[in-house]
């Protein structure tokens, strides 16, 4: 399976399971209450719930913190310490 793909269908899986619906309007505005970085757009998080884009290791670890889930980052992405959440 397509990294983004899976990455899009673990982060849809812990925002389910945390109690919130798969809008990016909700994972946009959940986002920025955690993140205190550059602001993300609404087509960048529409591309991580559609399985188009990964965010970088430091927005994956906002998101796992926030969905309470371990972080995880695919195989290429392995230099750092970070997963994709899931």
């Amino acid at each position: 399976m397509n990294e983004k793909v899976e990455f899009a269908r673990r982060l849809a899986d812990a925002m389910t399971k945390a109690g919130y619906p798969l809008r990016p309007v909700v994972l946009e505005r959940e986002f920025h209450t955690r993140y205190w970085g550059r602001s993300v757009t609404m087509q960048a998080v529409r591309r991580w719930l559609r399985g188009e884009a990964i965010p970088s290791q430091e927005k994956l670890q906002v998101l796992a913190d926030w969905l309470k889930v371990e972080p995880q980052v695919p195989p290429t992405r392995r230099a750092g310490r970070h997963r994709i959440p899931g």
